[in-house]
C-alpha cells in the first residue's frame, strides 16, 4: 500500500504553495512592473532607430534612470508635439499614468514585483525537483526537507514583504491542486512504500510528569 503521508503532504502543504506561486503573476504590482518595463524598453528601442516622441519619453522617464530623466521634455513641450485634437486625451493619459506611477511607488510595487519574480523562480525549481524526489520508494523525508528548508522560507520572506498576498494559499485552488495531485500519484504512487517517518504536521506529544 502506498504511503498515505506522502499524499497528504503533497495535497495539504507542497502543492498548494506551488499552485499559489503561479498566481503571483496576476497580482497588480507584478503586472504594472511588467508594463513599466515594456514601456521603458519601447522608448529605448524607438530612440535607437531614431523614432521617438516627447510623450513617450515623458511617460517612461521614471523608469529610464537619472541620465535619461535629465533629458526628459516638460509636459508643455510633450503636449506641443502632438496634434491639437489629441491634446486633451494625451493629457488624461499622462495624468492617469502619473497617478498609477505614484501609487505603484508608494506601495513599493517594484520591490514586491522583484521579490515575487524571485519567489516564482524558486518554487518553479522546487516543482521541477519534485518529480525527482517522488521517484524513490520513501520520498517523505526528502519531501519534508524541501518543504521546510526551501518552500516555506521563501514564502515566509515574501509574506513579510507583502509580495505573497495570501495567508497561506491563494483562494480557489482546490481544483488545480487535486489535478496536480492526481497527475503525480498516477506517475509515482505505485513506487511508494509505507514509511516510518512521523507526519510533520502533527506535533509530538509532550511527556507529562
Amino acid at each position: 500500500m502506498p504511503d498515505p503521508q506522502v499524499k497528504r503532504t503533497l495535497e495539504r502543504d507542497v502543492l498548494p504553495y506551488l499552485v499559489s506561486a503561479r498566481k503571483l503573476k496576476r497580482q497588480w504590482f507584478y503586472r504594472f512592473h511588467t508594463l513599466f518595463g515594456y514601456t521603458t524598453d519601447l522608448v529605448v528601442a524607438l530612440a535607437a532607430i531614431g523614432v521617438s516622441s516627447p510623450l513617450f519619453n515623458l511617460l517612461a522617464a521614471k523608469d529610464a534612470g537619472a541620465d535619461a530623466a535629465d533629458k526628459t521634455p516638460t509636459l508643455a513641450s510633450a503636449l506641443a508635439g502632438i496634434p491639437s485634437f489629441l491634446v486633451y486625451p494625451a493629457l488624461l493619459v499622462i495624468v492617469a499614468w502619473v497617478i498609477i506611477r505614484v501609487a505603484f511607488t508608494r506601495e513599493e510595487g517594484q520591490k514586491r514585483a522583484v521579490l515575487a519574480r524571485s519567489c516564482i523562480q524558486n518554487l518553479r525549481e522546487a516543482e521541477a525537483e519534485l518529480h525527482k524526489l517522488l521517484r524513490v520508494k520513501r520520498p517523505l523525508a526528502s519531501l519534508t526537507e524541501m518543504l521546510e528548508k526551501r518552500i516555506r522560507p521563501t514564502v515566509d520572506r515574501n509574506i513579510q514583504e507583502s509580495s505573497w498576498p495570501w495567508l497561506p494559499f491563494a483562494p480557489n485552488i482546490q481544483v488545480d491542486v487535486q489535478k496536480e495531485l492526481n497527475s503525480l500519484c498516477s506517475l509515482y504512487e505505485e513506487e511508494w512504500e509505507p514509511g516510518s517517518e512521523p507526519d510533520i504536521r502533527v506535533p509530538p506529544k509532550e511527556n507529562k510528569p
